[in-house]
């Protein structure tokens, strides 16, 4: 199984990538693909990618600057992606993720998963609002 962190700065305030990375409604915008659209259904979110349905919790903690979604395919194996956003001192931000293989997931789909995921992060800067500067 493998596991690979990605580490990107974000030129944007924290306070903004951490707000569009907790909504959990955004998971398309900046999944690079991988999430296709997400929606509420009475039992909870339900996510539609590359990969099949999940359904998706997320635990969001804004002092600490984490947040981890599960996604539990209908098949029952579940992807944990722990996300951690935090100031580079110099109005910036730094997101942490961690992918792992989980047992059920080919190596193929592994590898497409980290790929979308990667596109997408890195596209976060065009995707956060820029903050007005106060004259």
């Amino acid at each position: 199984m493998q596991s690979r962190h990605l580490t990107l700065t974000i030129h944007a305030s924290r306070a903004s990538v951490f707000n569009l990375l907790a909504d959990i409604e955004n998971f398309p915008t900046w999944s690079g693909g991988f999430c296709e659209w997400i929606e509420l259904h009475c039992d909870g979110w339900w996510a539609y990618t590359s990969l099949g349905e999940f359904v998706v919790e997320s635990m969001v903690d804004d002092i600490a600057g984490a947040i981890d979604l599960r996604l539990r395919h209908v098949s029952g194996w579940m992807i944990l992606l722990p996300l951690r956003v935090r100031t580079d001192g110099a109005g910036g931000s730094i997101v942490n993720l961690t992918c792992r293989q989980v047992s059920g997931m080919t190596d193929h789909d592994y590898e497409r998963l980290f790929d979308t995921l990667i596109v997408g992060l890195r596209q976060l800067s065009d995707r956060v609002q820029p903050e007005l500067a106060v004259a």
